[in-house]
């Protein structure tokens, strides 16, 4: 499946997409023709799932089980994609008590309550919000035919052209679909953002902070490692979207 006729029929359906809900549309046709039942798109402001944004097909209660019982918190996903570009893959063939190596027991049990036999994530998003796409497969024959060197080189094709065409982070709708994990900034992160947002300078805020400039330049660094903004002010904007601080 992985050739020039593949390529070139996939762009196209996706340069006649407007951006946003049509794009999206279109990579959950592209992914299911491969045979995954859902698709989950990424990206966090670090390498761990800090300022989480996901656009998902997967059901409903699988993003509130994920969500709610907070497996997020235990999931390799940004760590991974952050790391690699390899491929990793997961396979449950019955629910586990433990975890398979990688994979935390609360993972697999969510994965084996929804009768996913394999997840397949690929690294596909760099920059400062690292990310991946994950296919989901639920029949036992397509999560053999994804771990086959024909079916990686698909997978990986796939994936590469719905990440030119679509970043999660960049999903303006209102869809029900989005889900938006706002970063957690520490006490002190939060007060350097604060002064900043008053349109303090460096020396200024580490006066009021009671510490030194080279600590208030670390409160921001930090924050905008987390937040995944390249610019002190771009970390304020996000924190002041995500009421992380208030002005």
């Amino acid at each position: 499946m992985f050739n020039q006729t593949f390529l070139i029929d996939a762009a196209t359906r996706f340069s006649a997409c407007p951006p946003g809900e049509d794009r999206w549309r279109c990579a959950t046709e592209l992914l299911h023709t491969l045979g995954s039942a859902w698709l989950s798109a990424g990206t966090a402001g670090s390498s761990s799932q800090a300022g989480l944004v996901v656009r998902s097909s997967t059901p409903d209660s699988l993003m509130r089980d994920y969500i709610g019982e907070r497996v997020y918190l235990d999931d390799p996903w940004m760590a991974h994609c952050a790391a690699s570009t390899d491929i990793a893959s997961v396979a449950l063939s019955a629910r586990p008590t433990h975890g398979p190596d990688g994979l935390h027991a609360r993972q697999a049990r969510l994965f084996a309550d929804h009768g996913i036999h394999r997840a397949v994530l690929v690294p596909c998003y760099s920059g400062p919000r690292p990310g991946g796409i994950v296919l989901y497969a639920r029949d036992a024959e397509v999560a053999q035919r994804m771990i086959t060197p024909e079916g990686q080189a698909t997978i990986r094709l796939a994936t590469a052209l719905v990440a030119a065409y679509y970043r999660p982070d960049e999903d303006l709708s209102k869809s029900g679909e989005v889900y938006r994990l706002k970063a957690k900034l520490t006490t002190r992160e939060r007060e350097a953002l604060q002064w900043l947002s008053q349109g303090l300078l460096s020396a200024a805020i580490a006066e009021r902070m009671r510490v030194t400039p080279v600590t208030v330049a670390k409160h921001l660094h930090s924050a905008r490692r987390k937040l995944g903004a390249r610019t002190r002010e771009q970390a304020l904007a996000i924190a002041v979207r995500d009421g992380l601080i208030a002005i």
